[in-house]
């Protein structure tokens, strides 16, 4: 694919550029005072009239301050003026006061998603017409929830006085997960897995039902997003970059592996369960195809463990092939899935797109259970090249880990959706768009290996879906390994070029990759990263693709990409921000894991 060199390629500038440049000034002008009008407005005819008719005014400055950094300010302002209280709101008030307003939509949308399911027809009864929108209401669910605990964080914490940044990292975690469930939703809405394929015209009526009951509601959760960050961010905002500074340990230097200080509330067991040796864990299920232990399937293990667990579930996977489609839900909170090492312990699915799902609805092990954890094992999706997405293990968990596993696909291997997350010395195999979703994840000591992909396609890392500048999230990529893979190391030049793989393509406008202290083969493209499709244009300065101290023949920074977005980071403060410590907050919950990592950065 062709890229476009943005510098000396413009031609000099003539009177007919200036004019035109002059008629874009005034243009823009004309925008930003249209604008502010419009905000002005807003305000007072939102807030003019009291119960009783008289004018209020008092919380205009305050509504005005708040909604200022959002990205729908008029939307925002007619919102907030229409609160109860919201005349007399100071501007701390203001903040857990729009939280609960969006709560209450989410909570709307979700109650409009259930009534629909309830009356829908079943999706695969074709004489019906029925469309599935059991993703959607999946989704809201999980968005309805974090909405919950957000204005119950921010409410206790305003109550007892406390300081934003005591529940900061957790609210922008949740708010933006529930801006990326939101996006889910829609997204299933609209692909290509047809509205009406049971039938037509009853599949688009459901569809618009739907579209109904989303409209306006992400902009809402971007508002709330934009004034919590706004309201409560710490000092160190860097690119962007929301920095975690809760730290619940004593340690603060952010180098070297981590083996100590986890919270007294965690027990000791529990901290071990990632570095203990497989045969010094005592499981609470065992599951055996030869039937020797408690389950013959991992799922119906998973569905044995209890919901809502506040202590580890450890389930051990024997060596062996399970060919099965695992889905741990959102109520089975700290579960651990223990195998017998990668490639002994494999869990192998192979829906995908091609049977006509959603991309969302393919993955071999499907992962919603906050807290939860996974070690030694593989999981992979043998739909092949030729099926489109077919997803292996997704995971919308919060404070979720995989460590020494190995995520084996083609298209979309690891879906990283939702949430902050750790892999750490584990393998992903892939084609296009090997990782991709929204989550806040770090991937650090793992092995990135590129395989062989169709004639017509690229290979591409990564696929970042940030969708909002405010959202806490992004992929890191630190002490990591780009690698070919054997197939693709041998291909011959003339069938396939070996160094169309590429660091990565924005899935959506403000997409956040950070490479540091990464080794990059030879099969990484010069240009390092590539546009979402053939017609895509440059994308703006909204996306943010950084490379730091990255090493290897796939790591010079000659000929790489003249995006406005990419930058080239040289600055050991600003790498930082993408470190284990700070990106995911890593001090305040990953020692109660037990798994080794990096706080900051190796150099």
């Amino acid at each position: 694919m062709a890229h476009i060199t943005l510098g000396s390629t413009e031609p000099p500038p003539s009177s007919q550029h200036g004019c035109r440049r002059r008629l874009l000034i005034i243009l823009a002008s004309t925008v930003s005072v249209a604008l502010a009008v419009a905000v002005s407005l807003a305000i007072y005819f939102a807030v003019r009239l009291g119960p009783t008719g008289d004018v209020i005014l008092a919380s205009t400055e305050a509504i005005r301050r708040t909604c200022g950094p959002t990205l729908y300010p008029a939307l925002c302002v007619s919102e907030l003026a229409a609160l109860p209280g919201a005349a007399a709101a100071r501007d701390a008030d203001l903040v857990p006061m729009s939280l609960d307003a969006t709560r209450r939509r989410v909570a709307d949308a979700l109650a409009d998603a259930t009534e629909l399911v309830a009356a829908r027809a079943p999706p695969d009864d074709a004489a019906a017409g029925g469309y599935d929108i059991s993703d959607c209401l999946e989704m809201l669910e999980a968005a309805a929830d974090l909405l919950n605990r957000s204005v119950r964080a921010v409410t206790v914490s305003t109550a007892a006085g406390a300081a934003a940044a005591d529940v900061h990292d957790d609210v922008m975690a949740w708010l933006s997960a529930a801006l990326t469930y939101h996006d889910t939703c829609r997204d299933g809405l609209h692909e290509e897995v047809d509205a009406d394929r049971g039938g037509g015209k009853d599949g688009h009526t459901v569809k618009a039902q739907m579209l109904r009951s989303l409209a306006n509601l992400r902009e809402h959760l971007s508002n709330s997003l934009a004034i919590f960050k706004a309201q409560g961010a710490p000092d160190g905002d860097v690119a962007g970059v929301t920095v975690q500074k809760r730290q619940l340990l004593s340690a603060s230097s952010g180098h070297g592996d981590l083996t100590f200080g986890a919270p007294r509330w965690v027990k000791h067991n529990d901290r071990r369960l990632l570095d203990a040796p497989t045969a010094d864990i005592v499981p609470d299920m065992v599951v055996a195809k030869d039937g020797s232990g408690t389950h013959q399937s991992i799922g119906d293990a998973v569905e044995a463990a209890p919901v809502h667990s506040a202590r580890r579930v450890v389930i051990y996977i024997k060596a062996g092939v399970y060919t099965e489609n695992v889905s741990v839900a959102r109520n089975k909170t700290n579960l651990v899935l223990v195998g017998d090492g990668a490639g002994q312990t494999v869990v192998v699915g192979r829906r995908s797109v091609g049977d006509g799902l959603r991309t969302f609805d393919t993955a071999t092990l499907s992962v919603s259970g906050d807290g939860f954890m996974v070690r030694d094992l593989t999981v992979e999706n043998r739909a092949g090249p030729g099926a489109h997405q077919a997803v292996a293990l997704l995971v919308s968990a919060d404070r979720a880990v995989a460590y020494r596993c190995a995520v084996v696909g083609y298209q979309d291997t690891l879906y990283a959706h939702a949430q902050r997350q750790l892999y750490r010395e584990c393998e992903v195999a892939g084609t296009v768009d090997a990782v991709f979703g929204n989550a806040a994840a770090v991937l650090q000591n793992c092995t990135l290996r590129a395989r062989r992909p169709l004639p017509e396609q690229k290979n591409t890392v990564t696929a970042q879906g940030r969708a909002d500048p405010n959202q806490s999230t992004g992929f890191s990529v630190h002490g990591c390994r780009l690698v070919p893979s054997t197939e693709l190391e041998r291909a011959v030049r003339g069938e396939y070029p070996t160094n169309s793989t590429y660091l990565g393509r924005p899935w959506k406008p403000y997409a956040r990759v950070v490479y540091m202290e990464s080794y990059m083969g030879a099969h990484v493209d010069a240009s390092g990263w590539l546009a979402w499709d053939a017609s895509a244009r440059v994308p703006d300065d909204t996306v943010y693709y950084g490379e730091y101290r990255n090493y290897g023949p796939g790591a010079e920074l000659e000929g790489r990409v003249a995006w406005p977005g990419h930058r080239v980071i040289t600055l050991a403060e600003e790498a930082m921000e993408f470190t284990v410590s700070r990106f995911i907050g890593g001090y305040s919950w990953l020692p109660a894991t037990g798994v080794p990592f990096e706080g900051g950065l190796t150099a």
